[in-house]
């Protein structure tokens, strides 16, 4: 019991809140970002850390930044600068196929579910 105090003690804020995340999103089902696969349909489950919104092709797309504890997905919503109810710190779980594109994890245009 000592021991494990002393490693949560060393451990540094982002990894403890990667934890916190971790756990949060167990009974989900969905898939662990840092192993998700591309080019197959995949369930992930995280919580938005950040909302941005890009030129693509000539119009806006809302890029929403998720985390799960594991590691950070993308997706992208285009033609929207904005979803209601999607908010930095909102539990979501969002389903799609992913690709790799300039070394990040993307999901155009995923079905989403606000948990929270």
């Amino acid at each position: 019991m000592l021991k494990k105090l002393r490693t949560r003690l060393s451990q540094s804020l982002e990894d403890l809140d990667d934890e916190r995340v971790t756990q949060r999103f167990s009974d989900f089902g969905a898939q662990a970002i840092a192993d998700a696969p591309t080019r197959t349909p995949i369930l992930l489950a995280g919580e938005i850390q950040g909302l941005q919104v890009v030129p693509r092709a000539g119009s806006p797309s809302l890029e929403v930044t998720i985390g799960d504890g594991s590691g950070r997905a993308i997706a992208v919503f285009t033609g929207r600068r904005r979803l209601g109810g999607v908010d930095c710190g909102r539990r979501v779980v969002v389903q799609g196929v992913a690709r790799r594109e300039r070394g990040r994890l993307m999901i155009l245009n995923p079905a989403y579910t606000i948990v929270e």
